[in-house]
Order: C-alpha cells, then sequence, then structure tokens
C-alpha cells in the first residue's frame, strides 16, 4: 500500500506577518515510545517544538523513515511504500532540519545546522483508489522562528507602505531602512514595494553591530528608520535619524514588522504605479540572487542555478503616461566575468510558456439562478488559451513581441467587467535561451560508477548566465521601450544527462537525466545474479555544476544502515565519485541472508524560482548468502 503526506510549513515573524519555510529538509521517525502515541499524537505543536542536539540527532538516525526538501513556497510531499519504507500508516514524528533561513546566503550562516522537532503526527488517512493521503500544514511561532534567524545572525524587516488617505497599497516604491547610529547610521538594505504594498528586507546581523570607533550601537539591536521613493529615485517619505530612537523603533529584534504611511501619493484612486519586473518566480534578484554582473548568478540562500520554465513577475500596471501599455522581454548572453557575449535578444512569443496574467471579473450570468456567485472570473494568459480562458493580445513588431496588457476598466458587476492584474508578466522558457544539449557517457563508454563524469573523455559542464531585461512602451508608440526592470545575471543550467546504470544487473539506460547520478556494487559486475559474502564495495558517481547534497543508504532486514563514503581524492564539489561500504559497528559478515536494497540519492540545486527538482535517485539491490 503507498501513503501520499503532503504539507506546508511557513513561520511568523510578527502577527502580521510570516514567510515560508523554504527549502529545509523535512524528515519523518518512527515513533520509538509507542506506549506514548496517543499523548504525543493530540498535543499541541507549540508545546512539542524543541530544538535537537547533536546527540540526540544521531540516536533518532534509524529511526529515520524518509526525508524531503521544501520547495519556494514550503510545500512538501512524501511519497511513502509499504515495502520500500516498511510504513504501514503508523504515527511518526516530523523533524525540520535547517542550513539558514529565508533570504540568508548559506555560506553566510553564523551557526551550523540545526535540526529541531515540532510534533508527533497520526495521520487521518483517506482512501483514494489504491492510495491513502493526508494534507498537514503548520505556521511556527514568531517566538521560536525569530530566536532561531537571530542564532543564525541574519535578520528580517517586514512592512507595507500605504497611502494615509485611502489606506490603499502602494506598489513599486523603493524602501530603505537605516540604524541609527551615535556617529555613523548604517544602511540595512532596500527592496521595492509588491502590489499590495509588501516589501520585505533581510540583513545580516553584522550589519549594525559595532566595527569601527566610529560605528557605535548604543542599544542591542538597531534602531530603525526608513526613506521611501519612487522606482526612479524621487522621494516620498525621509524619516528623520531620530525616528529610530522612538519606543517602537529602537533596539529592534530579528523580526521586526512595521506599516509606512505616504502624505505624498495622491488620492487618486485610478493612478496606476509604474511597471517594474522584480522577480524571478518568488526571487527577488536584487535581494535574493547574487545579480551583479561579476557575481555567480545563483540564488543566495542555497546557491541554485535555475531551469525549465521560469515565471518572471513584478508590478504589472495597465497603463503607461494615462494610456495602455504594452510590453516585452530581451534576454544576453553573458561570460562568468559579466562581459556581453552578444546582443540583446528579444523574447519571442515562441520563448513563452503558458502564462496566466490575471483575471477579468466581471458580472455572473448565472447569478442568482444557477449561481450563488454575482461575479465570475476568468483568466487572462498569455498564449494558448482554453476554450474557457482570454487570451492577451501579442502584436510583432521590428523589435519584437509585444504584449499587450487588458484594459477592461468597467464596474466588476458589469458586463464588460474590470481586469486585475496579478503581477506575472511571462514565464520564460529557458532552455531556448541557449544550446544546452545533452552530454552523452553512455557512447562511447559506458562511463561506470565509480569513476569520475569526466572518465570518457566529455568535460564536466558549466553554468550559462545571462541578463534579462523588461521594456515597456505606451501602445501605438514607437521605438524599443523604456527598460521597466533589469536583472544583470542569473545562472542559467538545462543540460542533460544520458547513461547506463549497473549493466551487470537489471541495467537502466537514463536518456535526459538532470545529472550524473550512478550506484553500483563491484562485487556484483562480474555476476549480477552472484550473492554478496563478506565484502560489499558500493561504488558511485554523481555529477552537475550546481551539485547538492549525496548520500547512500541501504534497506533491508535490520536498517535502514548507512554507507560510509570515501570519496576518491581527485573528486570535487561538481563531481563527486568513489567508494562506500557499511559503516562500523554494522559489518557485511553480520547481515542475515535475505534481500537488501543500495540507495543513491542526489541534490541538484536547481529551480524554476517557484519549486525544486526531486532529488535523483539511483538503486541496486542484491542477496547476502
Amino acid at each position: 500500500m503507498s501513503y501520499v503526506f503532503k504539507g506546508n510549513l511557513s513561520a511568523y515573524l510578527c502577527p502580521d506577518c510570516k514567510e515560508t519555510l523554504s527549502f529545509v529538509t523535512v524528515r519523518l521517525y518512527r515513533v520509538r515510545d509507542k506506549r506514548r502515541v496517543a499523548l504525543l499524537a493530540t498535543a499541541d505543536p507549540k508545546h512539542t517544538v524543541a530544538w535537537l542536539d547533536a546527540k540526540q540527532i544521531k540516536s533518532k538516525q534509524k529511526y529515520l523513515i524518509a526525508e524531503t526538501e521544501t520547495d519556494a513556497e514550503g510545500n512538501f510531499a512524501f511519497a511513502l511504500d509499504e515495502k520500500k519504507h516498511r510504513y504501514d500508516g503508523d504515527a511518526f514524528e516530523l523533524d525540520v532540519y535547517v542550513r539558514s533561513v529565508p533570504g540568508q546566503p548559506e555560506a553566510e550562516a553564523t551557526h551550523a545546522p540545526v535540526q529541531f522537532t515540532v510534533t508527533t503526527l497520526q495521520p487521518q488517512w483517506r482512501r483514494r483508489d489504491d492510495v491513502f493521503v493526508w494534507y498537514w500544514e503548520y505556521c511556527l511561532s514568531s517566538r521560536f522562528w525569530c530566536a532561531l534567524r537571530e542564532l543564525f545572525g541574519w535578520w528580517v524587516i517586514c512592512g507595507t507602505v500605504l497611502h494615509c488617505e485611502t489606506k490603499r497599497p502602494v506598489p513599486g516604491v523603493r524602501v530603505t531602512a537605516f540604524d541609527r547610529d551615535w556617529l555613523q547610521d548604517d544602511t540595512l538594505g532596500s527592496a521595492l514595494t509588491d502590489a499590495n504594498g509588501h516589501f520585505r528586507i533581510h540583513y545580516p546581523k553584522s550589519a549594525f553591530l559595532p566595527g569601527t570607533w566610529i560605528d557605535v550601537e548604543l542599544f542591542g539591536g538597531p534602531d530603525l528608520y526608513f526613506h521611501v521613493e519612487t522606482a526612479l529615485g524621487s522621494p516620498l517619505l525621509n524619516e528623520p535619524p531620530s525616528r529610530g530612537r522612538d519606543a517602537d523603533r529602537r533596539n529592534a529584534g530579528p523580526c521586526f514588522c512595521v506599516t509606512l504611511c505616504l502624505e505624498d501619493i495622491p488620492p487618486d484612486t485610478e493612478a496606476e504605479p509604474l511597471p517594474v519586473f522584480t522577480h524571478l518566480g518568488v526571487y527577488n534578484y536584487e535581494n535574493d540572487i547574487n545579480s551583479l554582473p561579476s557575481q555567480d548568478g545563483l540564488t543566495k540562500t542555497s546557491g541554485r542555478a535555475f531551469y525549465s520554465n521560469v515565471r518572471l513577475n513584478g508590478v504589472l500596471p495597465k497603463t503607461l503616461n494615462g494610456n495602455p501599455m504594452e510590453y516585452r522581454f530581451e534576454t544576453q548572453e553573458i561570460d562568468a566575468a559579466g562581459v556581453a557575449l552578444g546582443p540583446w535578444t528579444p523574447v519571442s512569443a515562441a520563448q513563452i510558456a503558458k502564462t496566466k496574467i490575471g483575471v477579468l471579473e466581471k458580472g455572473n450570468p448565472d447569478y442568482p439562478a444557477l449561481s450563488p456567485n454575482p461575479i465570475m472570473t476568468v483568466d487572462y494568459v498569455v498564449g494558448a488559451p482554453d476554450p474557457d480562458e482570454l487570451d492577451a493580445s501579442i502584436v510583432s513588431d521590428a523589435f519584437g513581441d509585444w504584449i499587450q496588457v487588458p484594459q477592461e476598466s468597467g464596474n466588476p458587476l458589469g458586463a464588460t467587467g474590470y481586469f486585475n492584474p496579478n503581477g506575472d508578466m511571462i514565464r520564460l522558457i529557458t532552455t531556448t535561451l541557449a544550446s544546452f544539449g545533452t552530454v552523452d557517457l553512455e557512447t562511447p563508454g559506458p562511463l561506470a560508477a565509480g569513476q569520475s563524469a569526466t572518465a570518457t573523455g566529455q568535460p564536466l559542464v558549466a553554468n550559462r548566465h545571462f541578463a534579462i531585461r523588461m521594456l515597456v512602451r505606451e501602445v501605438g508608440a514607437a521605438g524599443a521601450g523604456i527598460v521597466a526592470g533589469h536583472c544583470q545575471n542569473v545562472a542559467v543550467e538545462n543540460t542533460k544527462y544520458r547513461t547506463l546504470h549497473h549493466p551487470a544487473w537489471m541495467a537502466v539506460l537514463q536518456t535526459s537525466a538532470l545529472a550524473v547520478a550512478m550506484v553500483d556494487i563491484d562485487e556484483l559486475i562480474v555476476d549480477g545474479c552472484a550473492g554478496i559474502g563478506d565484502t560489499l564495495t558500493v561504488t558511485y558517481t554523481a555529477a552537475h555544476p550546481n551539485l547538492g547534497a549525496v548520500s547512500l543508504s541501504m534497506s533491508g532486514p535490520g536498517g535502514p544502515y548507512t554507507l560510509a563514503q570515501t570519496p576518491d581524492g581527485a573528486a570535487t564539489s561538481d563531481n563527486q565519485f568513489g567508494t562506500a561500504t557499511l559503516a562500523p559497528p554494522d559489518t557485511v559478515a553480520g547481515l542475515v541472508p535475505c534481500a537488501y536494497t543500495v540507495t543513491l540519492s542526489v541534490q541538484v540545486l536547481l529551480t524554476t524560482g517557484d519549486s525544486v527538482p526531486d532529488n535523483l535517485i539511483d538503486q541496486i539491490a542484491f542477496c547476502k548468502v
């Protein structure tokens, strides 16, 4: 029987602001004390969340059922198999393993990775065909999560910018945070507000700690004041430095929430913000990506390159200078030093995956006789609409393919309706940006597990780098448009790999894998059906320019077992290969005669901006005689 457990993890920064737990590891463990299962499973998680020390983590290792990583939205999913995971629907403990907190580059974490237990869960499984499913979500308290943020030395400001009179959110403006010091103020960071007027600024604790004799921090935390300006630099709010000494701003903690009120924004409810491209998926390219030309173009939090279809988004108004607006994108390949390798190239309609850019709200003709909803919504999409969707127009000229923003601005209850943009602009098909191709390690060859990925003569693949910018103009205007957002550098990697896995036993040909991920057993190479005696030599190879964790495990009676890896002396961070065997105190001779399975799990540090690929898995089985 199979069990599918899905969920979502988030954490409060303060009562009116929370963040997703992106790219953390979720671990499920068997319950050790069966007598207390009912008590543990009914306990409120706020009373059970607790940090674990190294000894506690090690003691739980042999009870591990499975682990996975959350995506950019904090979502996770487990597919638990009765045979593979020896799981039959019982209660389990759920732990979270954190290498760095959201917004923080892993390399800048000031503390070793932390694991904490959240709760014990007894899923209320519901059967769907031959699968049992359950969904669970949890939001950690701000008290716990902000203490962990402080431990990692990475602080955050969560804020909203409103117009004082109308209380409407103000999108597309830049907010800069400062720390008031005795002689020299510190700039902590800046961010653009989104379509809802929200902004978030991450900064290291070192940004406000004393650095020199003229940088004197009078209090334990930063004393905050803010400046707000338009995207083009016109000031809208300049709080005086003395504002940082007020009681509500002084000695701010690792999580701080603020609402800023602008008097100078006209109270015209029809006024629209300036268009601006700010994000790749959930990543703000200025704050969350190493996007300067000389940097690596990877995400700061976990060092991921981008692949597949990437959602480009920001603030998308209907008009420019009061007139209907249209927009397009351009890309330019650059080298690792940030030097352009060619001209800017327009993104064509063929390079755009189907993208929902908003909804049309209009009166529902079926209300109230056939529907209880007075307003119906219809999706507006770029490219290939379904019959029940609306197609945003694309017009072409010498400069490229322009997407015209829908203009419906009437009463949402009327027949014409009102177009409400969601900030998404296009989903860029990044495989079209260059010829990434397939690295063939099967012919000539094949490459064998345990060898370097370069053993067949193929060099290691490197990331490609691109700049991306958005251009806008009024509908009907001539010219290339004006730049409305420019990401200077983003790493992209779409190469596929062709490899032949363990040819001596149940050979598997992978023709389009995301990375090299191969495992084999030396003792089976001569005769794949031979049994294992008292020796077991596991060989493995894992390669990718953005290679993450590489782990080996073994399941079978008495397991799971840990396999101790011995990397080859020539192995590098992007080309891991070597051997492994049972970690003491377990021995091959001590295994009971039965079938066992060796599993290689390879993490590939890629993202679409919204999701990450599952770990690549390769397995081989053997019989102990």
